[in-house]
């Protein structure tokens, strides 16, 4: 770990300005900010990191809340105005002594905040140390990061047409452009991977100490930097599990036919992080994350297209555009399984003869009409 790093950090999230310009969005504070951190590689990681620190448990239910911290602080205030007035005997000094030992309480719970957020940090680590699978022997600028601390679920479209399924308070890391031997992503938070089959190119997530290796898959993934538990659940197809601690983890990476802990469709591995235990169980469905996409079948028999694009819209999260009334009379018949979206929609506009265009969060499709 990156001792100036973690120093930087610390000194960050207690700075009022910089808290007031995180969460406040003070505007008026970007140019200063912006020119804090330009030319340090150090401080512009630590900006980051506490940015997405105190936005994440902002949006968080966490142990102790802003509303438990000020009950406890009014609270201690109470119960000292009381003692100060019922015990009028006791002396100035007495009084006062009272009073700031109830105080300390209050101080003690605020202090407790900034453990939790020390913590958060430290579990942080893990996922810059990951990233430096994606780091060697590449420029910096080459790796892509993308955070969700907005949306219920977001979409994102790897290099290689996979899809990720990324949820709220959650951030993922890949290279543009992925090596010709394998295919790499580091998660924090949780995500549902739909994976491009491609047996020349194994493709690994590194979720915190687990690794998960997949040929081509639907799977999801719950690593948040908190939680006493790494989880992956397979929706379909097959993954391999292991631990970047496990003796043969270079082994399992670069042997495209070994396998370490096998998990089929509905079966979950744990890793209870506390006591480095992996473990295999069986579930009665894959909805780890429960979110849409995991329960959704991609089932359509004369279906028309507003319904089709609308059960697309709720897996994946994103805005799907078209002419309504051009295409109003069109429909699909198909099956499609735990293909990437990119690919059901190379199936759709197939069948309805349309074009389609991603970008970012929502989807275009032209077509003619279908009468």
């Amino acid at each position: 770990m990156n001792a100036r790093l973690d120093v930087l950090f610390q000194d960050l999230i207690k700075n009022p300005d910089f808290i007031a310009w995180v969460l406040e969005e003070r505007s008026e504070l970007d140019a200063y900010w912006k020119s804090w951190s330009s030319d340090d590689a150090v401080k512009n990681e630590a900006l980051e990191q506490a940015r997405f620190s105190l936005l994440s448990i902002q949006h968080q239910t966490l142990p102790i809340t802003d509303e438990h911290i000020a009950y406890k602080v009014n609270q201690a205030l109470e119960i000292a105005r009381r003692r100060e007035n019922a015990n009028k005997t006791l002396t100035k000094s007495d009084s006062w002594f009272a009073f700031g030992r109830a105080i300390a309480a209050s101080v003690l719970i605020l202090i407790a905040v900034g453990i939790c957020i020390y913590i958060k940090f430290q579990n942080q680590n893990l996922f810059i140390e990951n990233q430096q699978q994606l780091s060697i022997g590449k420029p910096a600028e080459t790796i892509i990061e993308v955070v969700n601390l907005n949306n219920k679920v977001k979409y994102i479209q790897l290099p290689d047409g996979s899809s990720v399924v990324l949820r709220k308070n959650s951030r993922i890391s890949y290279n543009k452009q992925f090596d010709a031997d394998r295919r790499v992503v580091i998660l924090s938070g949780e995500a549902f991977f739909e994976v491009v089959k491609d047996p020349e190119r194994p493709f690994f997530v590194y979720a915190n100490e687990l690794v998960t290796k997949v040929l081509g898959t639907s799977f999801s993934i719950k690593a948040d930097e908190s939680d006493k538990n790494v989880l992956v659940a397979v929706k379909t197809g097959k993954v391999s599990v292991f631990t970047k601690t496990d003796q043969r983890a270079k082994e399992y990476e670069s042997n495209k036919g070994l396998s370490a802990l096998l998990l089929t469709c509905n079966q979950q591995a744990a890793f209870e992080r506390d006591i480095s235990r992996l473990a295999r169980s069986t579930i009665s469905g894959a909805a780890l994350l429960k979110i849409p996409i995991e329960n959704q079948k991609f089932t359509y028999n004369a279906t028309p297209v507003a319904e089709v694009f609308a059960s697309l819209e709720r897996a994946y999260g994103i805005e799907i555009d078209y002419n309504e009334k051009i295409m109003s009379h069109c429909s699909i018949t198909a099956t499609l399984g735990d293909e990437p979206l990119d690919n059901k929609l190379k199936w759709i506009c197939a069948i309805l003869e349309a074009n389609y265009q991603v970008n970012e969060n929502k989807i275009s499709i032209t077509g003619n009409s279908c009468q």
